[in-house]
């Protein structure tokens, strides 16, 4: 189901937002630290700007007729799909773990007396000075920079070279006559104040450990207490991926069980259309147009447009079926519960019900909240089967 009607997934992908996770951030540099217009090579390229396409009004499924000239249900309730195991083993807890400490950022020495030379990672504090006036992008803190890669203006890393760690220094520096970051700099006399926090030592072996759990959580102190976090964050994911599972075999099961009488052009039209637009505006966030990446992929725009043209006839079918399974069981919304389905859905994706209400249309929301209730209606109504490896044993999660 979840490829079936992937236009009502893309509205929902929308609305979503990316969560932050559990870790904390090792860094303490600023924007401008980490961007500062001290670099001569951060931002120094002009930016590729491609067209956006325009996104067509939202067609829904419940906007075509009499929906039994486009389908007849066939057997959409009791549907078998494989059992799914949900259990977590201790052995797949500590690989996680692991494989955490493995990944997680690396920690070095902090080497704080002698002095700076030509290819160490120093780590500084610095502020930027035009005229005695710190500028914006001029400053960092707790920022690495490794002396001699060319990361900041002629004159900056140079300038630390033989300095004391632990001493503060001001570089009488001038930016380039063709400084592109920032051309409101070019030419400029700038004086920097560098304060030399530590030279970057050898990186330290990480173990599992109560300063690792901490070093990387917020809200955890100890190891037990973080094993029993990814236990249950494992468990939850087996869940929800069991679910899916199920759903969308059951969904598959019932696609091929309908049969479709005509296609409903306007229908798929609006979602060979919208999803081009999409993939359009998608390459334009990296300045790349449609033909570019048709040739990288070695792929024709005939060859792209019939796949894309076969995709919207398959998700036209999903949510015709979606409508028909709603008629059939009765299973449209009240007023009460499509307000209580968008308070919900704006809670989970960091809007209010204001913004959410009046960023989309009613058809729009209306149909994301129906295509949830028949994803909770097949989990219903399925009946798993397990695989003993001679007979199939059934079991029932129907609601009764």
């Amino acid at each position: 189901m979840k490829k079936g009607i992937a236009v009502l997934l893309c509205a929902a992908m929308v609305l979503s937002v990316a969560a932050c996770g559990n870790k904390k951030s090792e860094e303490k540099t600023t924007a401008a630290g980490e961007e500062t217009t001290a670099g001569e090579n951060s931002g120094g390229s002009e930016e590729t700007t491609a067209a956006t396409a325009e996104m067509p009004e939202y067609v829904s499924a419940f906007d075509l007729g009499d929906i039994s000239e486009y389908v007849e249900l066939g057997e959409y309730k009791g549907i078998e799909v494989a059992a799914q195991n949900t259990e977590v083993t201790d052995e797949e807890v500590e690989a996680e773990l692991q494989s955490q400490v493995e990944n997680a950022t690396p920690l070095y020495e902090e080497i704080k007396e002698g002095t700076v030379k030509d290819g160490d990672v120093v780590n500084i504090d610095f502020v930027g000075k035009i005229d005695g006036v710190a500028f914006d992008g001029g400053s960092g803190t707790g920022t690495n920079l490794t002396i001699g890669s060319g990361q900041f203006i002629e004159g900056f890393e140079s300038g630390l070279v033989g300095k004391n760690i632990g001493e503060t220094v001001d570089l009488n520096l001038t930016f380039p006559e063709d400084y592109k970051q920032n051309t409101d700099l070019s030419g400029k006399a700038v004086v920097f104040t560098v304060t030399i926090n530590y030279v970057q030592g050898e990186e330290i072996p990480q173990e599992l450990n109560d300063e690792f759990v901490q070093r990387i959580s917020d809200e955890y102190k100890t190891v037990d207490e973080y094993r029993a976090y990814v236990r249950s964050d494992l468990e939850s994911n087996r869940k929800t991926e069991a679910r899916n599972n199920k759903i969308n075999e059951a969904w598959e099961k019932v696609m091929n069980n309908a049969t479709f009488k005509k296609d409903a052009e306007e229908l798929i039209t609006y979602i060979h259309d919208s999803q081009l637009a999409q993939f359009k505006n998608s390459l334009a966030m990296y300045g790349m147009e449609l033909e570019t990446y048709l040739s990288s992929m070695e792929k024709t725009e005939e060859e792209f447009m019939t796949e894309l043209q076969e995709a919207a006839k398959s998700s036209a079918k999903s949510q015709i079926l979606v409508r028909a399974v709603v008629e059939k069981e009765n299973m449209e919304l009240t007023d009460e519960e499509y307000q209580e389905g968008c308070k919900k859905l704006a809670e989970e994706n960091g809007y209010t019900l204001e913004t959410l209400q009046s960023s989309y249309s009613e058809k729009l929301l209306m149909d994301i909240l129906l295509e949830s209730r028949i994803q909770d209606f097949l989990e219903q109504n399925v009946v798993e089967v397990e695989n003993t490896g001679s007979t199939e044993e059934t079991t029932s999660t129907a609601a009764e």
